[in-house]
């Protein structure tokens, strides 16, 4: 079956095992293009020599990326609406695949910078369909549990595809990085668009009688847009300064310091593990707990860093992290009709990648490397306005979806 309702897909519902290896593949080429987005990062001493430039213009590799995610996805997303959600992400990955080659044959930084604007171009609208097709093979009682697999693939990104990926450009070339993941990303294109299920969009039906407007899902929709960007920009205020904060705020040795970072990874895993389950059986109360405990985390860090209770904190932060991409995502598929599908994952992608790029500004404004808890606390009042959103966004969405 090809197409889907304006709730969730009836073809899901129809064959209602877990579709483990589409969600897989999905998954996969998620950590591949995350991993691209950041991998400058960890190649930054090897591109510096490379391509002749300095620290910052390496930097800037990254900052474009995103600013592209954030001009491109939405008109590309209502672009592509109409055509069949499979094509759009296998040939998002194809061009991601071309863009991030032409990275690795790049000669000169100005050839990097524009190689990189075509990746994020494909980065955004790959990103902008994922969820929704990952959503269109899903029966509605599996949702949660298949989009934590899916987004779990940007968190093993963070944990293991960029030391990877920097492990190669140490022992080869930076330029090998970009190659390997232009493969793989390749080889996924391909097994997606020949293995998996075609999902073609169904036009949105009108009930007789009612007169043509704004769809009701809008409202909740913007909402959560909303809630994931002040959640972003919270959290990149303190996590760009986490290692001041750890052993400066906190008086972490320096020695123990990765091996916390290691330990804030490993428990945002344990949140996309638990994200799943729970999205399915009690979606709005968990996001509400999940919202809650990483204010409360972040008060900690703010009053009592120098406590013991800075590892209680580290923990709580690092599950909800792992837990909120795929428990938000859940709740807007479900809000969302076919007809806003595909603008709710793009308004979010938009969104969240804007609080990446205000985030860390913000986050020096009021104190920074200097003094991290003044970002703690921005990062906590931040929260809490993102829970109000979420709030009031389920509460207006409800009659969308059973709980």
């Amino acid at each position: 079956m090809s197409t889907t309702t304006a709730s969730l897909p009836t073809s899901a519902t129809s064959a209602p095992r877990f579709p483990l290896g589409p969600l897989l593949l999905l998954s996969l080429a998620v950590f591949v293009t995350v991993t691209a987005e950041s991998l400058p990062a960890g190649l930054l001493p090897e591109m510096v020599q490379g391509l002749e430039t300095d620290p910052l213009g390496v930097g800037l590799l990254i900052s474009v990326w995103a600013l592209t995610v954030i001009v491109t996805s939405i008109p590309l997303a209502r672009a592509t609406a109409r055509f069949d959600r499979r094509l759009v992400a296998g040939g998002a990955l194809v061009f991601f695949a071309i863009a991030n080659a032409a990275t690795a044959f790049a000669p000169t930084y100005e050839a990097a910078v524009a190689t990189r604007i075509a990746a994020g171009v494909a980065h955004g609208l790959f990103w902008a369909i994922v969820i929704v097709y990952a959503t269109s093979l899903l029966a509605p009682s599996h949702l949660g549990r298949g989009l934590a697999l899916v987004t779990a693939g940007g968190t093993l990104a963070t944990l293991a595809g960029l030391p990877a990926a920097t492990l190669i450009a140490q022992l080869f070339s930076w330029r090998w990085a970009f190659g390997v993941l232009a493969a793989i990303a390749f080889a996924l294109a391909v097994t997606i668009i020949i293995r998996l299920p075609r999902r073609l969009p169904e036009p949105a039906l009108r009930p007789a009688g009612r007169p043509r407007g704004a769809d009701a899902s809008l409202g909740p929709i913007v909402l959560f847009a909303a809630a994931s960007l002040v959640f972003a920009l919270g959290q990149f205020a303190t996590f760009t300064y986490v290692r001041p904060l750890l052993e400066v705020s906190a008086g972490v040795p320096e020695a123990q310091v990765p091996l916390l970072l290691l330990a804030y990874g490993a428990a945002g895993l344990a949140g996309v593990a638990i994200a799943g389950p729970l999205a399915d059986r009690w979606p709005r109360a968990s996001i509400v707990v999940i919202l809650v405990g990483l204010a409360v985390a972040f008060g900690i860090l703010t009053f009592a860093a120098d406590s013991p209770l800075v590892y209680v904190a580290l923990a709580a932060w690092g599950v909800a992290i792992g837990a909120f991409f795929p428990l938000q995502s859940a709740l807007l598929m479900r809000i969302a009709t076919d007809r806003t599908r595909t603008l709710a994952s793009a308004g979010t992608v938009v969104t969240f990648n804007i609080g990446i790029a205000v985030g860390p500004w913000l986050g020096d404004l009021v104190g920074g490397a200097a003094q991290p808890t003044g970002a703690t606390a921005l990062s906590g009042g931040a929260v809490l306005v993102s829970l109000v959103l979420v709030v009031v966004a389920v509460s207006r969405g409800r009659r969308r979806y059973a709980a």
